[in-house]
């Protein structure tokens, strides 16, 4: 009977639950480090493209989700000033008939429970909060983890410890994240509050100069999460801070009624510095690689730096499937997913620019989605959408 291989996790966001919990489905032994000594309720909603939810159906945590999840039908871009709508991607059963999967949206922290409680009912796996991953060194065929607490071997490290991964510094020997320009203000206020002025069941995306604004339902539809981003300068210590409500609201004080109401409803927001790193030309080495965030830091303007995380879960383990050589197997996941990944980057800095455009280049931008129509809108996310569809 062959020995049961043990890896370690650095790193309990989503892309380290997703792997740890692939892991010890495929029969690996894991132990993921934390940390967090709790897991928090940070970054409110996400948007759980089908490419997502078809690993959460492959871990067995989608039926979980799915009652604290809505999925809209739509996703409607207006223009900010005037609230006009540019263009509308249909979602619900024409995103199951094109994409194989569901498209919906949902609480971070309702994923992350959903997989730590998984992750933590698993017999071969363990999940030790308050404790990071501090350093390793390659053991020969194995790797030596450090945490606060000592030192332990594993058969291979993943480190999923995020944009400020000390992985990845030991790996790439690299300076601090680069820093966009851009600042992302969150909030979550109850559906109730904005009850009549939009459709909870529709993905509300609203584009204008140097800024742009998300929102739609999560916690099955009891909530709303609000997404304002905006050019900006950072001068918080750190990376996240509490925002000045007057701040954004002034900052929208020019757009159209619907999104000024929007904008005013929460009464506290939290703000985080968007930064990313460029794709890397190697994730690792010997029996240590990157997941999520570590490697492939993305900006959220295609909505999918969750989605690569949980990808990268569900290949890590396909690929130590595949062979009993950690190392091989650790090249085999890289050589799957750099390509892919380093794409999702490039597209997300370009919407970047995209939607935050203003005047002429507006008018044409806009001019341009209207001229598509729902199928070719949709066509434009085949590639990413439609990824595992045959695996």
């Amino acid at each position: 009977m062959p020995v049961r291989r043990h890896i370690a996790v650095a790193g309990a966001g989503i892309a380290g639950l997703t792997a740890g919990l692939a892991l010890t489905k495929a029969g690996f032994e894991v132990t993921i480090f934390e940390q967090a000594p709790r897991l928090d309720e940070v970054g409110a909603g996400l948007q759980v493209s089908p490419n997502a939810w078809r690993v959460l159906e492959a871990v067995g945590v989608a039926r979980a989700v799915e009652p604290v999840s809505v999925e809209p039908h739509a996703i409607r871009m207006r223009r900010g000033r005037d609230g006009r709508t540019i263009a509308r991607v249909p979602l619900g059963a024409a995103a199951i008939d094109r994409w194989g999967a569901p498209y919906r949206v949902v609480h971070r922290a309702d994923i992350q429970s959903a997989l730590a409680r998984s992750v933590t009912a698993a017999p071969n796996a363990e999940l030790r909060l308050g404790e990071r991953v501090e350093g390793f060194r390659r053991e020969g065929t194995r790797v030596s983890v450090a945490t606060r607490t000592g030192t332990q071997e594993f058969d291979g490290l993943i480190g999923a410890d995020g944009l400020w991964s000390a992985t990845r510094l030991q790996i790439t020997g690299e300076a601090e994240p680069v820093y966009s320009g851009k600042v992302a203000w969150r909030a979550t206020v109850p559906a109730t509050v904005l009850a009549g002025d939009i459709d909870p069941f529709e993905t509300g995306l609203w584009l204008g100069r140097d800024a742009h604004l998300v929102h739609y339902a999560v916690r099955g539809g009891s909530e709303v999460n609000i997404v304002a981003i905006f050019a900006d300068h950072w001068s918080e210590p750190g990376w996240s801070a509490a925002g000045d409500r007057r701040e954004v609201v002034a900052r929208f004080g020019a757009w159209s009624r619907l999104a000024r109401d929007i904008v005013a409803a929460p009464q506290s927001w939290l703000k985080w510095a968007l930064a990313d790193r460029p794709p890397l030309p190697r994730w690792g080495s010997g029996p240590v690689t990157l997941a999520g965030d570590a490697a492939h830091p993305t900006l959220p303007f295609i909505a999918q730096g969750a989605a690569m995380g949980m990808e990268d879960g569900l290949i890590l383990a396909r690929s130590l499937e595949a062979t009993d050589d950690v190392a091989s197997a650790f090249r085999l996941y890289e050589n799957r997913r750099m390509r892919r990944t380093a794409r999702v980057q490039r597209d997300a800095r370009s919407n970047g620019e995209i939607y935050h455009l203003g005047g002429i280049a507006a008018a044409g931008r806009d001019a341009a989605l209207g001229l598509l129509g729902p199928d070719r809108l949709m066509a434009r996310f085949d590639w990413l959408y439609g990824w595992g569809q045959q695996t």
